[in-house]
């Protein structure tokens, strides 16, 4: 949410430096992602008056106008169709800046020369208004500064709002913890709203068929409007906040949406079709078009607002296309409601829309300051519109949502917090956000309906926390009071193989456990899914069913930041439904993956990674957790290459699995690189590792080696190799390594070559020569009769 700083200083009375500001609410809880200076494009840009426009010959789109900037006549070219003479505009000068970077030079045009530029709205970063040049108060000082002569100096704070703070989502809610950390208290707008004697309820009637839906409906009549364009305070307000302005009308229901947070809608009362609103849920199939002029087929998801014929507005998201405000526009039906932020979700989602009225229902609003933001706009309305307001408010509110009522104590708050402050202290912060506190052990707090997620004790002292500072909370470390406890197993264990991994090279990626639906089904077509009833996104409507998605939507990212070289690790769970028992599962698991090339350095050049790097790593891990004989098995997967794909073995039990993601599906999450990948459980893996250390004497007998170049076919796997020489060999062969693969036209198109270096040791004596020829005859002999091997003798 986009806001003027200069705003919040109005409401607040804070004078802080804006960065301080900015700083100060990220740390508590609102963060501040940018500031942007209004005045960024205005240097150079002076107050002109056009005192001639020239046709230029053999040109239809561009003119020559004259312009007095109060210093000098200059001479311009202007393309825009809306150049007047008389007209005070925006000049900027040669060597200005504006947005775009484009930089104000002299130019010479058709012969013309040209030494500066009259702006638009969107050349000056005021909106993305290119339509014209920007037309200025017939009263702008000729050859002032226009950030000056606009009152611009400002500054845009836009602002990351979590889902909770709804009442955030407004300049009076910001500007209350503004408050609250300042010290200071909230000066809210004022508005003196002079009715004209006629009574709206004796004129108008509004019902509610869902109360549920609709808690609270109000409604006013202001007649005799005139619709234009809005002063300029206004306007500069709203560009601030990144809304164009519309006309008076709009730009007011908009201004108090921001301001207070409440959603304001107005109708042309004169075709709405009726002096009675009924808020009901649609009928299945009932179409509405909406202000985008596209036509909705609705269902009873979908909340109406309606002249109790037919709807005119989709509650909560967006007005009716017959009864918007246009410049015919003479009579206003004036609505503020609260609706249930759940039944506006499913509206919205239903509907296929996201506007700004649905993002601040979604979040939920003060249903008791609805009365408040309608007398406001009411009086703005009057006051720019001319309007005649009628006397009273509808306001269909049955059941009555009041303050909740909490305790606080405080001593519970400083252990959870492992802090000292007093009770007093913690009254200020919480009366400073509006909240109404009495007695002394508990404090009896009575939270204001703005504030709907304040709702239990530790809610409050997370208000107390955040207000008072985060940096005031002393480290966990120097807390062991009672709350302080050792850490579970599982914790440790899983920190041992994070220390490993990242040890190993691997940089730690963080999911959040969302996942989008279909690009899952890819990934894997037969693995069933949890769908989320009220997803944040079309594409993350499921909780992901395995950690690969997450890794290679990583990856993926990566890449398009030239991030080509990655080694990646994640500890997380992966989420299926319900078995056969009706228990849901969550997998624990670490994950694994490399891709790219090996770093260069002095020593070695650079390579593409391959399949080792990725064993190489597992077994790095396997050796700190001493988990006994790491191997690799020919498996199958679904996101695997066939032929590289393994099942991962400690001791003959599988623990994971590991392979080459097949093309295919790495071009769905947009990677054109190779993908090596493995994926632990970390249950499994947890007990391999449960093994205590052995301790082997130092060898006192020297080794003997002997080198084996064996052709097999190439479907014999070299693992089954390797075991079938330890089997035979025993206690005699120490190790048993490959150090040379061969493939082809010596060996034959079926076959390979496989080198291996064995090393006999015996820990009672020393071998003899023939000992070690007769042990390797036998153990060639072996391998001959079970995988027809034969020696490769040349």
């Amino acid at each position: 949410m986009k806001i003027s700083y200069a705003w919040l200083q109005e409401l607040s009375g804070v004078r802080w430096p804006v960065t301080q500001a900015a700083e100060r609410l990220t740390l508590c809880g609102l963060a501040c992602e940018s500031i942007e200076p209004t005045d960024r494009y205005l240097g150079k840009v002076v107050v002109g008056e056009v005192r001639e426009v020239r046709p230029i010959p053999g040109a239809d789109k561009i003119k020559q106008a004259v312009v007095d900037t109060g210093s000098e006549i200059c001479e311009l070219v202007c393309g825009a169709p809306n150049v007047a003479v008389g007209q005070k505009v925006p000049v900027a000068l040669e060597g200005a800046v504006l947005a775009g970077n484009l930089t104000v030079k002299k130019v010479k045009i058709r012969g013309i020369e040209s030494r500066g530029m009259i702006c638009s709205e969107r050349e000056l970063g005021l909106s993305d208004d290119h339509s014209g040049i920007m037309v200025l108060d017939p009263t702008a000082k000729l050859g002032r500064p226009v950030v000056d002569e606009l009152d611009y100096d400002d500054y845009i704070l836009d602002f990351d709002i979590t889902p909770n703070r709804g009442d955030a989502l407004s300049a009076i809610g910001i500007a209350r913890d503004l408050a609250a950390l300042a010290g200071t208290r909230i000066s809210y707008p004022d508005y003196k709203l002079k009715a004209t004697g006629r009574d709206v309820n004796a004129e108008f009637s509004a019902a509610s068929d869902d109360h549920e839906a609709c808690p609270r409906f109000t409604a006013r009549i202001i007649r005799n409007v005139t619709l234009r364009p809005s002063p300029w305070w206004l306007r500069k307000r709203l560009l601030a906040c990144g809304v164009r302005p519309i006309s008076n009308v709009v730009d007011v229901t908009n201004y108090i949406m921001l301001e207070t947070g409440n959603p304001i809608h107005a109708f042309d009362l004169d075709r709405f079709g009726s002096n009675k609103v009924v808020v009901r849920r649609a009928r299945q199939g009932e179409k509405l078009v909406t202000l985008d002029g596209k036509e909705h087929t609705l269902s009873p998801e979908v909340l109406l607002i309606t002249n109790d014929r037919e709807g005119k507005a989709a509650a909560g998201v967006m007005g009716g296309f017959d009864s918007e405000v246009s410049e015919q526009t003479r009579n206003l039906l004036l609505e503020v409601a609260y609706f249930a932020p759940s039944v506006i979700r499913r509206s919205r989602k239903q509907l296929g829309l996201v506007t700004e009225a649905s993002s601040r229902f979604e979040r939920g609003v003060d249903p008791n300051n609805l009365p408040t933001a309608s007398a406001r706009a009411a009086y703005l309305l009057q006051e720019l519109c001319g309007g005649e307001v009628f006397d009273g408010l509808v306001d269909v509110y049955p059941h009555k949502i009041e303050p909740r009522a909490i305790a606080l104590r405080p001593r519970r708050c400083n252990d959870v917090l492992g802090t000292a402050i007093s009770s007093d202290r913690m009254r200020a912060i919480l009366t400073g956000l509006e909240c109404k506190v009495s007695g002394d052990d508990p404090l009896k707090v009575e939270v204001p309906t703005f504030r709907g997620d304040l709702s239990r004790e530790i809610d409050l002292i997370e208000e107390v926390a955040r207000i008072e500072g985060y940096s005031a909370i002393p480290d966990s470390t120097a807390n062991k009071g009672p709350l302080y406890a050792p850490t579970h197993p599982a914790y440790e264990f899983e920190q041992e193989v994070r220390t490993v991994l990242t040890a190993a090279g691997c940089d730690e990626i963080l999911g959040h456990g969302l996942a989008d639906s279909r690009l899952s089904r890819h990934l894997n077509p037969d693995l069933p899914q949890v769908r989320i009833l009220n997803p944040v996104s079309e594409d993350l409507d499921i909780v992901r069913n395995d950690l690969a998605y997450t890794a290679l939507q990583a990856i993926s990212h990566n890449l398009a930041h030239r991030n080509l070289d990655l080694r990646l690790f994640e500890i997380g769970k992966a989420y299926l439904p319900p078995d056969e028992i009706g228990e849901w599962r969550e997998k624990d698991g670490v994950l694994v993956a490399v891709t790219g090339e090996t770093p260069r350095t002095w020593r070695d050049r650079s390579r593409p990674v391959d399949f080792y790097d990725l064993t190489g790593i597992l077994g790095r891990l396997a050796a700190h957790l001493r988990c006994p004989d790491l191997s690799f098995e020919q498996d199958c997967a679904t996101y695997f290459e066939a032929e590289r794909t393994y099942a991962v073995l400690s001791a003959g039990r599988r623990i994971g699995q590991a392979g080459l993601v097949k093309e295919d599906v790495a071009r769905r999450f947009e990677i054109k690189q190779p993908v090596y990948l493995a994926q632990l459980r970390l249950a499994e893996l947890s007990a391999a590792g449960s093994q205590g250390a052995k301790f082997n004497p130092l060898p006192v007998y020297p080794a003997a080696t002997r080198d084996l170049a064996l052709v097999v076919d190439r479907q014999v796997q070299v693992a089954a190799l390797t075991s079938c020489i330890r089997e035979v060999a025993g206690a005699l062969a120490e190790s048993v390594e490959v150090f040379d693969l061969y493939v082809g036209k010596q060996v034959g198109d079926r076959k390979k070559s496989v080198a291996v270096a064995i090393s006999f040791r015996s820990s009672e004596r020393s071998l003899a020569n023939d000992e070690v020829d007769a042990m390797q005859e036998k153990i060639v002999a072996e391998l001959k009769r079970r995988f027809n091997a034969s020696l490769r003798d040349f």
